[in-house]
This record gives structure tokens, C-alpha cells and sequence, in this order.
């Protein structure tokens, strides 16, 4: 729905004769038709409608005036100046003229753009019904009698007041009385209650403790529960065991991280900008709001202070003046969005999206180009919005402690300064130079060197590097001595620098806030009339002139207003955004659009409950939190009976609980806490790759996946594959798809490969009596239950008795990687994986050389050893089965420059094989005969003789059995390293992993 037409586009659509969008009527302000008569300032009051009349009107005119007219030309807004809620409104017309001739359908302009047979054709919704439009012509041909009494209220059934049901104020509704009160344990369920009893059904029976306590721990907190909290809380047999769970999750620090990702989404957070062609893409603070974002929700911030300061916290006096500046964190829900090429318009197109949709619940961006089709917003009132945005500017203070942060900005102001002192000792110096050289006489004075160096250097540009050292030397000696010692004092501030506080992506109101214009067709180049920096029409409180905001940008206004007890918008739409995640849908099913076209509200009365009941309760959400997870709607089964199901598939009743599968984050990070690598401790920090082969253990970051890199440009496939949230826009919630992709990442990915072998390999599994004891503890670990006899047997079935045991290993495994050769046990110690795979060559990590092991790599000719014999760069083959083979190769080292390097052969059985040096020239490998053992490996192992200067070597060694029919290639099979050997328990935990008990919440 949105437009973001710059000049061109504007242009290029209307040669094709795609008129922007107008919501119905809103033309007649700026095309004039002309009719043959209008109705004049003397035109006598129409007659008193007869009996008939007045009822042709009330049932066919008034609803066609009700549904496609007033909510955009009625009392609360009048798009295009013009007004359809009385006779006289519709005489007088738009700012184009009058709209209606009475007796004469043919010339009235509302026949005409009914009847979509002129270039204006309304209603944008789509055209009325031919029954519709004959009424109209019916009408207008009776002389559009209208009842009397001068303006009259456009009002439906009932005389209620036709206006968008979200723009009405909250109320507190009565709970209302039902048949089985026993199933009520609070307000929810009476609302719910009632409504399945009116269709005559039964709500599933309540979920069983077990599940149900998995289910309350992956919504709270986004793990589940231990085997160790299940026992206890099956053990608890008191009132208020459920309720004292919660309680307990609720004060976890894993709370906020769970909740803050939901958030994220709706801030459409990433680390990077996007596409900004050759520019840093990096946002290297984005993690402060992050962080902010789960400190928040963890601390129980008030929700309107939640919305008031991620859009003003630097308006707020006790930031401004007071010493904790980490509130300034907050405003990266304004910054961390996109960068579209750094277009401002589009810049803040985003920013006005986020807030309006995130907090509001209505698409205002859909009134950049033309008024809002459907809802009562005008072009106006979006560029209001775009005012206040334009009025700010981004800035980085650092939040850290006042301890950290003041020797910083001393630092930071000092060294600044000393820079300054630097540039305009340059400018000026150049400046000299540059006038001496333009003297016939003085420049004789100066030197071939510098007269070249002045002539590559543009006027207005400052040299740099070594244009600077040669212009250098012809500088005043005085101005050279100050030079030296400003940077003598860069030097020691640099020696003492303290540590780097953390800085927040943050806002502030620019110099001079100004209203903005309308542009026109969303053209920055047409600007139109002006646009007053104020609040929306239809948000604002009806009959009163709304503030026109003069001090600053307006943001804080802005806040204030949508944080407003008043605002009918904002408690509706969170309480819904956190019944979508408790109960897997919303109480409107669009939760980011509560205007027109979104979903109506299932249970309205219920929704303003919750609405009133969270902002009478200091708008806490731990408190609704509670509230809702404590209801009896909450712990329904999932189980559905044939009649509800017939008669409510898509659950709107709320008669039983929806299965939901976990999200990426969460079965991400239940599978790193069953390995028990999982950091649980540590709130906050610097973004990680979650997905990366590390070359520590464990080999992918233990960090909880809320903490993980998001690449908005280049989000990587795994984030596709399981529905994550785009960060190009805001989100109001997931998609949720099963595609084939899902299973083979359980199946193929190395990270649940890993995480399986790291199962199978934790020490309660390893320690275990028996296989049967094994599947047991497993079961205990990832379902939190005991498996039944069943699943026992067919568990013992496939491990046979040799669950350690390896399935199958792949002929010839190659691996790469270092180690040492230890003299004594003539054997390789610790051998360590290389893990970064360039497409070429086996290394350390992304940096080369790395910082630590220096310059050790290995590719299918050959490679390069580490800094010492400690080293040493080792490729590894592991036998396949018994055999006897023979060994051949030639190791070299070319040039004279260097010591040489040391290969040998290394058997894990038999010990040293062999071993050559070279230096300068090549020593062929070959051991005649040798016999292996099924998973005996053969290492060789090149070390350096002194330095590892000049130690590149080629090395590709094959191997053969001595009937010759099986032979390996070091360079033909070179590629990645295999895994270790994958056990049948690793098979099976894998297996289990994969299983719907696993992979569902509940």
C-alpha cells in the first residue's frame, strides 16, 4: 500500500495514466468540474422530506454514505476539504465546488465518480454495487431529500456513531455471567467463555502439568524446563504451584531475553544498514538497544515510558541533566533501520512506519503520496510526522558509567583538538607554500619535490602521507617544532587512553525545528501547503484545536501523545501484540493494522478489557503477563472435538489452544542447552555469528541466539529457512511455513550435527550402565519425561549394544589441521582442527596471518608451518579398514632464502614412519610397506628447522594398497575435513532431535 514516488516516478506513472490514490471525494479539491448549476449561499432550505422519502434515505442512502464516506469526509476529517455528513456539506462541496445538483444525477460529480465515468472514480475501495449507485441516481433525481435538523450525525444501528471501532475510546466492559463458572479463573475466561457457550460448544480440557509447564517456560522465557523443575513442580502440590512457576520465570533475566526478540522484530533491528553501495555497513552500537530492550522488559519498565523514550529519551529533563545516560540507548528504535542509499525522505518514510504501525497499529505511511484510502488519515497529518523526524538529528554519545564516560570525552575532546591544531597548521602552511610558488622570484626558493607535490595536491584538499612529509620539509621551522609536539601529545594521550565507554545510537532535536510541507505526490522536489508539526486528526480529541508543537522537533509531544491514557490505539494494540504470542494468534488477527482493512477484533469487549486492565495496572506487562498465562483459556489442550472444530477451524472462539512449533530462536537455543554449552549467565554484549564453526569449544557460540549478527542485506539462509523476521521493515509477526528445507538442516547441517555428537558425549550419557540407561537419560534431557516401554525397545533395537561405535567413515578422510610431534612417544599431540576454509586453503581463522599462530595454512599442494615445532602443520588420514599400504610423495621447499622444513610420517599405531628435511631442493616420501588398522590415522607433519621465514612447502602425498586397487590423492581429494566419526547414539540423539515432541512447544 505504501508509495515512495520521488520526481521521476511521479512522473513516469502519470505518462501511463496511473493517478496516485485518493480516498473517495478527495479529488473535488483539486480538479473543478464545471457543473451547469451550483447551489449558491441563497439557496431556500429543501423541503421537509416526505414519509417515503425519509425512509428511501434512511435505508438506502445513509449506510451507502456510513460505509464508503464518512470516515474520511465526516466530522473527524474532511480529506480534500469536503464534508458528506449533511445536505449542505455536499451542496457546498470540496474546494473545487459543489458536488451535488439536486434533480440532476447527470451533472452532480458524486454521480460521476461513482459511476467511475470521469477521470475522478470513488470510492478507492473499489466500485459501489450497481444497487448502490442506482439508489444514489435515484436520490439525487428526487432532490436529495435529507431529514431535517441542519447537520446530522451519520449514525448506524442502534444511533451509534459509525466511527472505526479503534478510534473509539476504551472502555472497561463488564466480565460477562456463563453457565460453567468453574472454568473461570479470571476475567479472560468469563469473555471467552461466553461467547463458545453461545455457539453451544465445549472448550478443551485443561493441558496436562507436564506440558503445560513446558509451554509456560518457552512463551516466558524461551527455554524449556529442566528435568529438575519438572520433578519439582510435579512434586509441588500446592494451590498455587502453577502461579508461583511463573512468578519465578517472570523474574528470570532469560525473560527479557525471550520478549525482547519479539520487540526486535517489531523494530525491525539489524547490525547492518543494507545496501549503502561503498560506505561502512556496519551499525557497530546497534547491540546498546538490544540491550536496552531486554534490560527494559526485565525491570518491568512501565509501558508508556517504554514508548516514551525509544522515541525521546534525550527530551527527557532526568536524561538531559542527570548522570545516567543509558535511557539515550532507547532511541535506536528510531536509527537502527534501513539506509535506502541515505535518502533522507525515505529515511524518515521508515522512522514515521515503525512508530506509527509499532505503537499505533495504523499504516500512515499509505498517506505519503495521497490521502489514506481507507482510514482518516490525510497526506497532511503524514507529513505533521515527517516534520518532527526532519527536526532531529542522529548522534553517539557514550552510556557508560559517569566513571567511564567523562576521562573518554576528556580524552576524545583533547585529542580533537590537538587534530584540529594538526590541520590548520597544514592548511596554512600549504597555503604559504602554495603563494610562494605562485612568485616568479620566491618560488625559486623551493624545491622540485615540493613544487611537484603542490601541483598532484588540489587546492581545497589536505595532503596526506608522504605528500605531506615532502611538503613538510619547506615548512616554517617554528610550525614544524608545533606540529611535532601536537603529535607528540596525540602519541601520549593514545599511551593513557582510557578504556571505551559504550555508545548508544541515539537523537537529538537539530538547531533549528521547523514545520515541514506536504509534498506533492510524495515529491520532495513539489513541495505543497504546510504541514504544522502536531498530532493525527483521528487520534486527536474530537471538536478541539489541536497543539501545533513549537518547542524542539516535537518528539517528545509525539511520545507523550501516543503514551496517552487517552489514545484509544495504544493499549489495544500491546495487549493484543502479547496475546499473539501467548496464545499464537491475535485478538485481531492483523496486529499491525487496526484500521479498515485489517482484521476486526475477535472478542472487542475482551480486547478492552485488557486494555483498560493493563494501563489501570501502571501499564506493567509482567502484570499482564501474568494475568493472561494464569487464565484457563491459556491452559487449554490443543485437543479439538469434531464439532469444534466444524464449527471454528481457525480457533476465533479461543475453544482450544493452537500447537505452535518453536521459532529459530528457540530451537536454537534449546539445542545448545541440551548439549550444555548454552551461556545462561550473561546478559547483553557485542552481536556474535551464531552460525560460524569456531575454532574453540564448543564450535559455534554459546550465546543465546537473541544475541546473534543480523545481516540485514545479506541475511544468511538458515534465518529464511525458519521464518525470521525481515529486518527491512517492521514485523508484526512470522511467518510460519514447513518447507523440506527445515528437515535436511536437521538432517545435513554441521551445527545439529554438532550439537548431537556433543549430546551423545556429555558425561551422564557416556557414564551410563547400559544403552537402556543412555535412552532413558536422553529422554529425561530433551522431553523432561521417561520413555515408555515401546520407544525403550526401539531404541535398544538400532544402538545393538555399540552405541559408541561408528556408523561408517568415509574412505580416505582427509583432515587438516596443527599439532605437535612429540620425540619421546614418536606420536602427533594435540591436534588441532584448522577450521576456516577459504575455497582454497585450510588456515587458522577470517584474518591471515593470524595474529597468534602466525602463518599456518594447508592446500592441496602443499602449505606453510607455524612460528615453532609446536606447530607444526599436520594433514591428517584416517584408514577405512584394515589394509596394508605403500606411501610415495616428494617434499619441497624452493629457494635459498629461510632454514628449510621437516616433514615426517606418523603413524597413530606404529609410531614414526619416516622423516625428510628440506631446504632449497626436494626429498621424495616413501615408506614401502606398512600396515593399518581400521581408524588408524597417518599424519604428515611439516615443522619448521628454526624460523618459519621462507618455510612454504609442497607436499601431496598418496597412498595405495600394495594390490594397488584402492589409492588416495592428497591433492585430488583435497576439501573440508571431515567430521569426527558420527556414533549410533549420535545418530540416535539426532533422531530424537528431529521429532515433533522436540521441535513443539507443546
Amino acid at each position: 500500500m505504501r508509495k515512495r514516488l520521488g520526481r521521476s516516478g511521479a512522473i513516469a506513472r502519470s505518462r501511463f495514466g496511473l493517478l496516485p490514490a485518493i480516498p473517495l471525494l478527495a479529488l473535488m479539491a483539486i480538479v473543478a468540474l464545471p457543473a451547469p448549476r451550483a447551489a449558491s449561499d441563497d439557496t431556500p432550505a429543501p423541503p421537509k422530506p416526505t414519509a417515503e422519502e425519509a425512509t428511501f434515505f434512511e435505508n438506502r442512502i445513509r449506510p451507502v454514505l456510513i460505509e464508503n464516506c464518512i470516515s474520511c469526509h465526516g466530522k473527524d476529517a474532511q480529506m480534500g476539504g469536503f464534508r458528506a455528513d449533511s445536505r449542505e456539506a455536499l451542496l457546498k462541496g470540496g474546494n473545487g465546488g459543489t458536488s451535488l445538483v439536486p434533480g440532476d444525477p447527470d451533472n452532480s460529480l458524486l454521480i460521476k465518480a461513482v459511476r467511475h465515468s470521469g477521470a475522478l472514480k470513488m470510492p478507492q475501495g473499489g466500485k459501489l454495487k450497481p444497487e448502490e449507485i442506482a439508489a444514489l441516481e435515484a436520490w439525487v433525481k428526487m432532490g436529495a431529500p435529507w431529514p431535517v435538523g441542519g447537520t446530522v450525525k451519520m449514525t448506524g444501528k442502534g444511533g451509534s456513531e459509525q466511527r472505526l471501532w479503534s478510534l473509539q475510546p476504551v472502555r472497561r466492559p463488564v466480565p460477562p455471567k456463563v453457565k460453567n463458572a468453574a472454568r473461570v479463573r479470571n476475567p479472560i475466561d468469563a469473555f471467552v467463555l461466553a461467547k463458545i457457550e453461545a455457539k453451544g460448544l465445549t472448550p478443551a480440557p485443561p493441558l496436562d502439568r507436564r506440558s503445560l509447564l513446558r509451554r509456560v517456560s518457552y512463551d516466558l522465557i524461551g527455554l524449556p524446563p529442566t528435568a529438575a523443575e519438572v520433578d519439582a513442580f510435579l512434586a509441588d502440590k500446592s494451590p498455587d504451584a502453577y502461579e508461583k512457576v511463573v512468578d519465578r520465570l517472570l523474574a528470570s533475566p532469560r525473560y527479557g531475553e525471550r520478549w525482547a526478540r519479539h520487540w526486535l522484530d517489531i523494530a525491525r533491528y539489524a547490525d547492518t544498514k543494507g545496501y549503502v553501495f561503498n560506505e561502512d555497513r556496519n551499525y557497530y552500537n546497534a547491540y546498546t538497544y538490544r540491550d536496552w530492550v531486554i534490560n527494559a522488559l526485565n525491570d518491568d519498565l512501565p509501558y508508556d515510558q517504554f514508548i516514551v523514550r525509544q522515541l525521546a529519551a534525550d527530551r527527557l529533563p532526568e536524561v538531559r541533566n542527570g548522570d545516567d545516560k543509558r535511557p539515550l540507548a532507547a532511541l535506536g528504535f528510531l536509527t537502527v533501520g534501513r539506509r535506502f542509499l541515505n535518502q533522507q525522505p525515505d529515511i524518515i518514510d521508515d522512522r514515521i512506519d515503525v512508530t506509527m504501525r509499532g505503537f499505533q497499529g495504523l499504516t500512515v505511511g499509505c498517506a505519503r503520496c495521497h490521502d489514506h484510502k481507507f482510514d482518516p488519515v490525510p497526506t497532511q497529518d503524514y507529513y505533521s510526522l515527517y516534520a518532527i523526524f526532519a527536526s532531529s538529528q542522529e548522534t553517539t554519545p557514550p552510556i557508560s558509567e559517569k566513571r567511564i564516560r567523562d576521562p573518554w570525552e576528556r580524552y576524545s575532546s583533547d585529542r580533537a583538538a590537538a587534530e584540529n591544531g594538526i590541520r590548520e597548521i597544514i592548511v596554512a602552511q600549504v597555503k604559504r607554500l602554495r603563494e610562494i610558488n605562485r612568485d616568479t622570484e620566491r618560488r625559486k626558493t623551493l624545491s622540485d619535490e615540493v613544487k611537484q607535490v603542490l601541483q598532484a595536491v588540489r587546492e581545497e584538499e589536505t595532503p596526506e602521507g608522504d605528500r605531506l612529509a615532502k611538503l613538510e620539509k619547506a615548512f616554517e621551522e617554528a610550525e614544524r617544532s608545533r606540529l611535532n609536539t601536537l603529535r607528540r601529545a596525540i602519541a601520549d594521550l593514545d599511551q593513557a587512553k582510557p578504556p571505551t565507554p559504550e555508545f548508544a545510537m541515539a537523537m537529538d532535536d537539530s538547531p533549528n525545528p521547523s514545520d515541514g510541507h506536504v509534498f506533492r505526490r510524495g515529491n520532495p522536489g513539489a513541495p505543497g501547503e504546510v504541514a504544522p508539526r502536531r498530532f493525527l486528526l483521528c487520534l486527536s480529541k474530537p471538536g478541539t484545536e489541536r497543539a501545533h508543537w513549537k518547542q524542539g522537533s516535537g518528539r517528545l509531544e509525539l511520545a507523550n501523545a501516543i503514551a496517552s491514557k487517552e489514545n484509544p490505539l495504544t493499549a489495544r494494540v500491546f495487549v493484543n501484540r502479547v496475546w499473539l504470542h501467548h496464545f499464537g494468534a491475535g485478538i485481531v488477527r492483523t496486529p499491525s493494522d487496526f484500521g479498515r482493512k485489517g482484521e476486526p477484533p475477535t472478542h472487542p469487549e475482551l480486547l478492552d478489557w485488557l486494555a483498560s486492565y493493563f494501563m489501570d495496572n501502571g501499564w506493567s506487562i509482567k502484570k499482564l503477563h501474568r494475568l493472561m498465562v494464569t487464565s484457563a483459556t491459556y491452559r487449554q489442550s490443543p485437543a479439538v472435538s469434531p464439532a469444534v472444530f466444524n464449527a471454528d477451524p481457525e480457533n476465533r472462539l479461543w475453544a482450544r489452544a493452537m500447537r505452535r512449533r518453536l521459532d529459530l530462536e528457540q530451537m536454537r537455543d534449546s539445542l545448545m542447552l541440551a548439549t550444555g554449552t548454552l551461556d545462561t549467565n550473561t546478559v547483553g554484549g557485542k552481536s556474535v555469528d551464531l552460525w560460524e564453526r569456531r575454532k574453540e569449544t564448543p564450535a559455534f557460540a554459546p550465546r543465546r541466539a537473541v544475541y546473534g549478527f543480523v545481516e540485514r542485506q545479506n541475511l544468511p539462509g538458515i534465518f529464511r529457512t525458519f521464518d525470521f523476521a525481515s529486518p527491512d521493515t517492521t514485523s508484526a509477526q512470522r511467518f510460519r511455513t514447513t518447507v523440506p528445507q527445515q528437515a535436511l538442516f536437521f538432517m545435513n547441517s554441521p551445527f545439529v550435527v554438532e550439537q548431537a555428537r556433543l549430546i551423545a558425549g556429555r558425561p551422564d550419557l557416556r557414564d551410563a550402565q547400559d544403552d537402556a540407561q543412555r535412552i532413558r537419560r536422553l529422554y529425561r534431557l530433551l522431553y523432561g519425561r521417561m520413555p515408555d516401554s515401546e520407544e525403550v525397545a526401539a531404541g535398544l533395537a538400532y544402538l545393538k549394544g555399540d552405541s559408541a561405535a561408528p556408523v561408517a567413515s568415509a574412505e580416505g578422510v582427509w583432515q587438516y589441521g596443527y599439532g605437535a610431534y612429540n620425540e619421546a612417544l614418536q606420536r602427533v599431540t594435540a591436534f588441532t582442527p584448522l577450521t576456516h576454509f577459504t575455497g582454497d586453503a585450510y588456515q587458522v581463522g577470517r584474518e591471515f596471518p593470524d595474529k597468534s599462530l602466525g602463518y599456518i595454512v594447508l592446500n592441496a599442494a602443499g602449505g606453510h608451518p607455524g612460528q615453532d615445532a609446536a606447530h607444526g602443520a599436520v594433514r591428517r588420514w584416517t584408514a577405512p579398514t584394515a589394509m596394508t599400504l605403500r606411501i610415495g610423495g616428494t617434499l619441497e621447499h624452493k629457494g635459498a632464502m629461510g632454514d628449510g622444513v621437516r616433514g615426517r610420517i606418523v603413524s597413530s599405531r606404529a609410531g614414526l614412519l619416516g622423516q625428510w628435511v628440506a631446504h632449497n631442493r626436494s626429498e621424495r616420501t616413501e615408506v614401502a610397506e606398512v600396515a593399518v588398522q581400521k581408524g588408524e590415522t597417518i599424519d604428515f607433519v611439516v615443522d619448521p628447522q628454526g624460523g618459519d621465514a621462507f618455510d612454504s612447502f609442497l607436499w601431496s602425498p598418496t597412498l595405495k594398497t600394495v594390490d594397488e586397487k584402492r589409492n588416495w590423492n592428497a591433492a585430488r581429494n583435497f576439501g573440508p575435513p571431515a567430521p569426527p566419526p558420527v556414533t549410533r547414539l549420535t545418530l540416535y540423539a539426532q533422531a530424537l532431535l528431529m521429532t515433533n515432541e522436540f521441535l513443539f512447544a507443546d
